[in-house]
């Protein structure tokens, strides 16, 4: 007594189509290319990313880590130069996964944002570079500067560049709104803690 639907008039409605449009999209396809390939307006697969995003939570983990790194990398939001965000986030040493993350400016009320999320966690130390921010919200007896210790997460800063398009540095694609800009690193770091 149930029905299936074997062949859809609407290929946007095609649950294989809404996976296709999510994979892309994390694997540095821009709008514009998931429609042409998909054969979706644009307008369809930016709604489609919309909806998947929207039921993602950002990560909520209990607990103790004994080592996590924190980093920071820009992007923008329509103007290159003139609304830069900064993604803030916290990397666990040992498992790979990222605690929480911030999307803001690059200044100490970000920093406080950021540790706000973590802050529920038992953390034995915090590694970081040198930016000052760190220095003022981190506690000093727990937290060491130093490149040398931040290259996990230089590397996964370098991973976000490459998987999402709107975070290259030298593209045309970019994100028109802080909603769409948070969703989709919000859908990414999602992907990668449960990879």
């Amino acid at each position: 007594s149930k029905q299936f639907q074997d062949c859809y008039v609407y290929r946007g409605a095609d649950p294989k189509i809404k996976k296709q449009v999510i994979d892309m999209t994390l694997r540095a396809s821009g709008i514009r290319d998931i429609g042409n390939v998909l054969n979706l307006a644009p307008s369809s697969v930016v709604d489609k990313i919309r909806r998947h995003a929207r039921k993602i939570k950002e990560p909520d983990f209990q607990g103790h880590y004994n080592e996590v790194e924190i980093d920071e990398f820009w992007s923008f939001v329509n103007k290159r130069m003139e609304q830069k965000r900064w993604c803030w986030y916290v990397l666990d040493r040992a498992t790979r996964k990222i605690l929480a993350f911030h999307i803001g400016k690059r200044n100490t009320r970000s920093c406080k944002k950021l540790i706000q999320k973590v802050s529920h966690l038992s953390i034995g130390r915090f590694y970081s570079d040198d930016y000052k921010a760190y220095s003022k919200v981190l506690p000093a007896e727990k937290h060491i500067i130093g490149k040398e210790h931040t290259t996990h997460i230089e590397r996964l800063n370098r991973d976000f560049r490459t998987h999402l398009k709107r975070l290259t540095r030298r593209t045309v694609c970019h994100s028109r709104d802080d909603e769409m800009h948070y969703q989709i690193i919000k859908m990414y770091i999602n992907h990668r803690n449960n990879a």
